[in-house]
């Protein structure tokens, strides 16, 4: 069995989009106590969401719910969105006061469109040099990219339709992501006397935190994907694997945290070196085994093996 990614659709009205949005930014940025602007009749200044994003700004989003067809019924290639209705809005956001908005995002039922993306661009050009505040645009595929990322968003607005067709398998979304936190460069050959750094270590404790937290973070500490932790896989022999697989890491984590006590271990600026033998060989003993245990249960449930050097034997 694959890992198959379904296509979400828009919802059918606007009510259901603002209610989707409202969702997507109590998860993104679930410490800021988003909140709908004013109500139906209300003058809104064309706000519907506003709250803080990750970097603290305050922030308020315009939802815009557009039809996907035209008249006859043929799927649009363009947004319906325009120069016009863009700038209007902006106008309308610049009212707003107390505190003032620091960014405005357009989140739209429409596709992508590099039109709208350059007005964007030209419209934040502009702003940015008279210290205005910028304007994103969230087009249908970057609002079904966060329900990818984030399972609480997936699962509540689409268990009915993942349930229907089939599609979703909470095994196969657990162990894809997995899957993922384990092609990390640390994984893919034999640590001899030096290695790249202190990305190392780092990537033993991010794969470790997907495994018991379900969340995937890239070297950046940009989450990129998320499933459930190993406790939700459904085989008692997977989560009794991966549960040893975690226990390797951990000790990986140990020994090292031990050599850099010890002086065994020297992290450089550019590389990482091992002074003593024998904690190679215990690094490269215990990944050698996690992989093989986790390609295994990968076998098992039908997906793509992982591939290391330290495997090829």
């Amino acid at each position: 069995m694959g890992n198959i990614i379904p296509t979400y659709l828009p919802p059918q009205n606007w009510q259901d989009f603002e209610k989707l949005l409202k969702g997507l930014v109590d998860v993104i940025w679930a410490q800021e106590g988003w909140q709908f602007y004013g109500r139906t009749g209300q003058n809104q200044s064309g706000i519907d969401l506003f709250g803080y994003d990750e970097e603290g700004r305050f922030t308020a989003i315009q939802c815009k719910k557009v039809s996907l067809t035209n008249s006859d019924g043929q799927l649009l290639s363009n947004s319906l969105l325009t120069e016009k209705i863009i700038r209007t809005e902006i106008e309308n956001a610049e009212k707003i006061d107390e505190p003032k908005i620091e960014r405005l995002i357009f989140a739209t039922t429409s596709s992508r469109d590099v039109k709208i993306q350059n007005i964007i661009r030209g419209i934040n050009h502009i702003r940015k040099n008279d210290s205005k505040f910028i304007i994103d645009i969230w087009f249908w595929e970057d609002i079904q990219i966060y329900i990818e990322k984030h399972i609480p968003l997936m699962n509540f607005y689409y268990s009915e339709m993942l349930e229907k067709i089939n599609k979703y398998d909470p095994n196969i979304h657990i162990l894809s992501l997995f899957r993922q936190a384990f092609t990390r460069p640390a994984f893919k050959r034999e640590i001899a006397r030096e290695e790249s750094g202190a990305d190392f270590i780092e990537a033993i404790k991010g794969t470790m935190e997907a495994i018991t937290t379900g969340k995937l973070y890239n070297r950046r500490n940009q989450l990129i994907a998320t499933s459930h932790d190993y406790q939700k896989l459904t085989k008692p022999n997977w989560k009794k694997s991966i549960k040893e697989i975690n226990d390797n890491l951990d000790e990986i984590r140990n020994i090292y945290q031990q050599g850099i006590i010890d002086k065994t271990i020297i992290e450089h600026q550019s590389c990482l070196e091992v002074l003593d033998d024998k904690i190679s060989a215990k690094f490269n003993s215990l990944r050698t085994e996690s992989l093989i245990k986790m390609n295994l249960i990968l076998n098992e449930a039908g997906l793509e093996l992982i591939e290391s050097e330290l495997i090829q034997k």
